[in-house]
């Protein structure tokens, strides 16, 4: 006596290779990577050299609506995107002294902290309040970046773009991590 057939199901969504599983590999969206990438250079133009302050804001405006409800593996691959877009040419100078591997190698290091950063963001992203978890999350990943390794290399922290408009009053009050609070709380906020 022969079983009868069942038909085979599948599951809605999935593709040939989630087929036999049910699962599927969710593909990221472009737009995120390229928005973390568009938030690396404007945070860049706020720095000295273009002295746009205000892109400072609109950077992390950026990162924070690239990871925004993503998981934490997707946030630190659009932090890793933004801080290569960010330290690769910020670090550039130190290329001419060294050369470009130590150069390149110093850019992706500091990247790999704001992947870290990244996945930390988008870990909280969906916590009431998350506007503030992300301000803190820059703050203590640029205190890590600042004491990691060797002592380590502060250069890129968000206060140093604000060598003058509003956020620069608050350094009397809290120094530069208080810069950096106001304005990644102020990026998350729009």
């Amino acid at each position: 006596m022969r079983a009868p057939a069942v038909p085979a199901t599948r599951v809605p969504g999935s593709g040939a290779s989630g087929a036999a599983h049910g699962t599927r590999s969710r593909p990221r969206p472009a737009w995120r990577t390229a928005l973390a990438a568009a938030g690396g250079l404007l945070l860049l133009l706020a720095f000295p050299g273009y002295s746009l302050t205000p892109m400072a804001v609109l950077g992390t405006a950026a990162l924070a609506l690239a990871v925004h409800g993503q998981r934490a593996r997707a946030g630190a691959w659009l932090g890793l995107v933004f801080g290569l877009a960010f330290f690769v040419p910020l670090l550039s100078w130190s290329g001419v002294y060294v050369g470009a591997f130590p150069w390149l190698a110093l850019a992706g290091s500091q990247a790999a902290f704001l992947a870290l950063l990244g996945a930390a963001t988008a870990a909280t992203s969906r916590l009431p309040l998350w506007p503030l978890w992300t301000a803190a999350l820059w703050v203590a990943d640029e205190a890590l970046r600042g004491r990691v390794p060797f002592g380590g290399f502060p250069w890129g922290r968000l206060g140093f773009s604000q060598t003058d408009g509003p956020f620069l009053a608050l350094a009397a009050y809290g120094g530069v991590p208080l810069v950096g609070f106001a304005v990644a709380l102020t990026g998350a906020l729009l």
